[in-house]
């Protein structure tokens, strides 16, 4: 007679770990691209149009690491 043992449970905190570590990488991913805008804008004189399209397109990146990060188990 075999004796069946429950599966692990994972630790509380791994997921709060977890969630404030996509926070942290949509902060990077949205600022970094926010300065490399500003930079672009100084640099060649696109003002604003450098940094309005590269925070977007930041927003749009972190919101898909984020919808991916979040539906993988």
């Amino acid at each position: 007679m075999a004796v069946s043992t429950p599966d692990p449970q994972p630790p509380r905190g791994s997921n709060f770990a977890r969630f404030m570590g996509v926070g942290f990488q949509m902060l990077a991913t949205i600022g970094a691209c926010t300065w490399l805008g500003l930079w672009l804008d100084k640099r060649f004189g696109l003002e604003p149009w450098g940094t309005v399209g590269l925070t977007l397109f930041g927003v749009f990146a972190a919101m898909y690491l984020v919808i991916r990060e979040v539906s993988e188990k």
